[in-house]
């Protein structure tokens, strides 16, 4: 059961970008400009000689994942991959803690980094690299969104 919102918050402040604690592959990173993650279920839809829909299946899952880490944090984060970061498997943490609200954790497992960006332009921002993590799985505040989650034959 989660805390009731207390309405009007005036002892406190709503979640925001700065309440969010990154940890990819267990490292915590403050020094970050963006995540964004999702999952999109599709499903087919069974039609049959009427106009509406007979039902659907239960479809699949796609989940996608990007993180924005400033130049140094990404050097840092690429060296604990060490070589061959590109087929290193990882899990990704993203934490909302705000005082007088229950904090909230998403699980991004079975990630790799299969895009990387670089470059740069003139101004004032400074140097990030941005990449995409492809994980397997998506688990917002802990719970996972089948009914029947996949696990391993048994033992």
């Amino acid at each position: 059961m989660s805390t009731p919102v207390p309405y009007p918050l005036i002892n406190g402040v709503r979640h925001s970008f700065s309440s969010i604690i990154l940890k990819l592959q267990g490292q915590v990173f403050i020094g970050f400009k963006s995540i964004e993650y999702s999952r999109t279920r599709s499903r087919g839809i069974a039609q049959g000689n009427h106009p509406d829909p007979l039902g659907k299946t239960r479809g699949k899952n796609e989940y996608k994942a990007t993180v924005e880490l400033y130049l140094a944090e990404w050097n840092a984060f690429q060296a604990k991959l060490g070589a061959g970061y590109g087929d290193k498997f990882f899990h990704v943490t993203v934490s909302y803690a705000e005082s007088g609200f229950d904090n909230i954790t998403d699980s991004i497992l079975g990630c790799t980094m299969d895009t990387t960006d670089g470059g740069g332009s003139e101004g004032t921002d400074p140097s990030t690299r941005k990449f995409e993590i492809n994980p397997l799985k998506i688990k917002f505040n802990g719970l996972d969104d089948l009914a029947k989650p996949l696990v391993g034959v048994p033992q």
